[in-house]
């Protein structure tokens, strides 16, 4: 390991268009810089004459802002291609933002021609991962990019949002920001959007977004029989599925099992004998009840 001392201001930083640098992040280094000084170097590539950072711009940025002439770093010998691949893997124990790994990705496929296979062998990842991200990077649209980038629009929705139309995804994005829609609310209105059955029905989720959440999340109650109640309806309905269950399995034991091993024979006459005791003594205390609430004879 090649380390040594560089001056901030003469580091490239290039590759910075594909990170991320949030503000509350910069602030904890700034203060760890302060008080504890710089625990671990900076990573940095020669390429072409210039020291380009490679891993290691939060601390850079709060390096510059305590204004420190120098900060240790690592010299890595790689190629052009797998500086880029060093920013993901460099940080794979506390993962990249979902829009960092789509900006390197896409980078790596249309800017380095890398084929999506040599992308996931490049990160070690999966060529699905890899398909995945580019296919989110490409189908968002730019603004909403823009606005994730900047932190007004969450992971999650920029998801949810994606599999739209870019025009739908704009149109809905202004709605949510005019309402001050949160992340769940306004991922929540994209599926909305995908299962409304027609454009009056769209325009109104567009007009009155909170109205139309609210109505999707109320869920119907499901009609009481007035003669049972609610728990005398919850005991019905479970006679009723136990009666089906037990004509199921009599069809199944009627059009036979097939070959089943001695080990195998053991666990069914258990089984058996479990559901049994329990099936038995559920039916006695529901004849008890019956019983009792007739008055002492059953109907």
């Amino acid at each position: 390991m090649l380390l040594r001392h560089e001056d901030p201001a003469a580091l490239d930083l290039s590759l910075g268009r594909l990170r991320q640098l949030p503000e509350p992040a910069v602030s904890r280094m700034v203060a760890s810089l302060r008080s504890k000084g710089q625990l671990s170097p900076l990573a940095v590539a020669e390429h072409e004459g210039r020291l380009v950072l490679v891993d290691g711009f939060v601390r850079h940025l709060a390096a510059q802002r305590l204004g420190l002439e120098s900060v240790l770093v690592e010299v890595v010998q790689v190629s052009a291609v797998q500086m880029k691949a060093q920013i993901y893997l460099r940080n794979r124990e506390r993962g990249l933002l979902l829009i960092e790994e789509c900006r390197l990705v896409r980078e790596l496929v249309e800017v380095d021609r890398q084929s999506q296979v040599e992308v996931g062998d490049l990160l070690e990842r999966h060529k699905s991962w890899v398909c995945r991200r580019l296919s989110l990077s490409r189908q968002v649209s730019p603004h909403l990019l823009d606005d994730v980038a900047l932190g007004l629009l969450g992971e999650g929705s920029l998801r949810k949002l994606a599999q739209l139309p870019v025009r739908n995804q704009e149109e809905l994005w202004a709605v949510a920001q005019r309402d001050g829609l949160g992340s769940r609310d306004t991922g929540e209105l994209a599926e909305l959007w995908q299962r409304a059955p027609d454009p009056e029905s769209r325009g109104f989720l567009l007009a009155h977004p909170r109205e139309a959440l609210e109505r999707a999340r109320t869920k119907p109650k499901p009609p009481v029989d007035p003669r049972l109640g609610a728990a005398g309806q919850e005991l019905v309905a479970g006679l009723v599925s136990m009666r089906r269950l037990c004509l199921r399995l009599l069809r199944r034991l009627q059009d036979g099992l097939g070959e089943i091993p001695p080990e195998g024979v053991i666990r069914i006459v258990h089984a058996r004998a479990q559901a049994d005791e329990d099936c038995r003594l559920l039916l006695h205390e529901v004849s008890a009840w019956t019983v009792k609430a007739n008055g002492g004879g059953e109907r």
